[in-house]
């Protein structure tokens, strides 16, 4: 009962964390959070004493109402859905606890809420926001680590070397065959990590034993995952050398991380016995005499139960009208638009060149995605103009969830970018942008990204695209006909780059509307 009313209130919610689990981001283990969760509470109930007769159903429904009111209060009242800082906050995740908490208190009482409490609190690990805070600093440094220990392995076993630009590129082979393996987040084995430090805690609620041995067998399984992970590198790198780029990238690369992930869950599993500790189990429930063997005290469910409906029917309708804002915050969800084209759109008196195609799109959007740069200049009378050369990424994807797991302002902190200035820019039509003013700490340069994303259709379906515009040195860099003055930047140096950029992309979706379907 209680699952199926959680269902249906945070329908939208819930769905948004299964769909990550195809991304390769340490937030796709998020969706195990609410059914370890249910999966934990199924097993203290095992040893819980059972419950006396004695509620006070006043405090029951007190509690119950104040719980569900807090919760509705900040799905309806609080967040605005069309602004990306949504988005990052996912406050609809952070009142799970609260709403469900509020249904047991309805439903079965005070008591049993305080006796489920640690399953609950579980379900906070759903909120992103802690990963996400701790990752923008922790997994760059990760990441640069196990390039490291890579790098050294390599130096004893020549099966690739490292990069001399970037340490976390391996170059495998030699022209014209040589290709080359970049160590990100999620192959350096952050994503892992997560996933496991979510299965084990949910593992020590469930298991007996001293809190020191609990926290070694959880120690452990840590070093576990992240050793196979570095084996696992290893094995790409090696087949890499010996079989070529098809037999590494693309038959061992996508399965591996997931058998080597549960190779060590299942080892870490059949370990607990050697860490002193055993599962719980019904010799683990208190002998309770003649208590009554009854599921709940509560006898008048039948007002609680229609209250409970109907707070999650308002709230499921709340929760699903999320839906039209993700990802894509603006007025032209109705796809109007054809394909922005790297090679062909470009405002009045400006030119381009098409760069490259990322194929990273694929691994980090899905299958269908795609990764087109170009560059952008003025020519001579424009009446828009900069001293320095644009780069504009255009990203495209079947699934618009994926930009929500991968957004650009994570992506700038990740790769440990000093960000000097976020700010929301109209850029027209009803399309709003996002501007990040940042200082590449590595090589000490300014940079201003301008990106939005909308949906297109390409004839046949709708498709989702983020379009991002590059500028470097903004500060030093000369402009002409700039009109974005409507512009409030946080940081004064980039105050007049960010114009620039705004008028530039007002210029662009002027220039993309005129091919806009009818």
């Amino acid at each position: 009962m209680i699952v199926g009313l959680v269902l249906v209130a945070y329908n939208y919610s819930l769905m948004t964390l299964v769909r990550g689990l195809g991304l390769q981001t340490p937030l796709a283990y998020l969706a195990l959070v609410p059914i370890m969760a249910l999966g934990i509470a199924a097993a203290r109930l095992r040893i819980q004493p059972r419950e006396l007769q004695i509620h006070d159903r006043q405090v029951d429904w007190i509690v119950g109402l104040g719980l569900i009111g807090v919760s509705a209060v900040v799905l309806i009242l609080v967040p605005d859905p069309t602004n990306s800082v949504f988005w990052l906050q996912r406050l609809d995740l952070l009142t799970l606890p609260l709403f469900v908490a509020g249904l047991i208190s309805l439903l079965f009482g005070v008591r049993r809420v305080w006796s489920l409490k640690g399953p609950l609190a579980f379900l906070l690990l759903a909120w992103p926001v802690p990963y996400t805070l701790f990752l923008a600093d922790a997994a760059g440094w990760f990441t640069d680590f196990t390039a490291g220990i890579v790098g050294l392995f390599t130096k004893v076993v020549p099966i690739a070397h490292q990069s001399p630009g970037d340490a976390s590129m391996f170059i495998i082979g030699s022209a014209p065959r040589a290709f080359s393996v970049s160590i990100g987040s999620a192959c350096a084995g952050v994503n892992s990590l997560v996933g496991f430090l979510l299965i084990g805690t949910a593992f020590l609620f469930v298991v007996r034993g001293p809190i020191v041995r609990r926290g070694a067998w959880l120690a452990v399984g840590l070093a576990g995952i992240f050793l196979l992970n570095v084996i696992r590198i290893f094995a790409i790198l090696a087949v890499g050398s010996a079989f070529g780029q098809g037999a590494a990238l693309d038959v061992l690369h996508p399965v591996a991380g997931l058998v080597v992930f549960n190779i060590g869950v299942l080892a870490m599993i059949v370990l607990v016995p050697r860490f002193g500790l055993r599962f719980i189990g019904r010799e683990d429930r208190p002998d309770d005499g003649d208590a009554p063997d009854d599921p709940t005290p509560v006898r008048r469910v039948r007002p609680a139960l229609l209250v409970a409906l109907a707070a999650a029917a308002v709230l499921g309708a709340t929760n699903a009208a999320y839906a039209r804002y993700e990802a894509i915050s603006s007025g032209l969800a109705d796809a109007r638009l054809g394909s922005f084209d790297v090679r062909t759109t470009a405002p009045s008196r400006w030119d381009s060149r098409f760069i490259a195609a990322f194929p990273q799109a694929k691994q980090y959007f899905g299958s269908s995605a795609t990764w087109d740069r170009a560059t952008y200049w003025s020519l001579p009378g424009a009446g828009l103009s900069a001293s320095r050369t644009l780069y504009v990424d255009v990203i495209t994807t079947d699934d618009p969830g994926t930009f929500a797991a991968y957004t650009m302002e994570a992506c700038y902190k990740f790769h440990g970018y000093d960000i000097s200035s976020v700010t929301t820019a109209d850029i027209g039509a009803g399309v709003h942008g996002q501007l990040i003013d940042y200082v590449n700490t590595k090589v000490h340069a300014d940079w201003s990204a301008l990106w939005w994303e909308w949906p297109y259709s390409d004839g046949f379906r709708t498709r989702y695209e983020r379009v991002v515009i590059l500028l470097s040195e903004g500060p030093k860099t000369t402009f002409s006909g700039v009109t974005g003055n409507d512009v409030a930047s946080s940081d004064s140096r980039f105050a007049q780059s960010d114009r620039f950029l705004v008028t530039f992309a007002r210029s662009l979706v002027q220039t993309q509307l005129k091919t806009a379907t009818r």
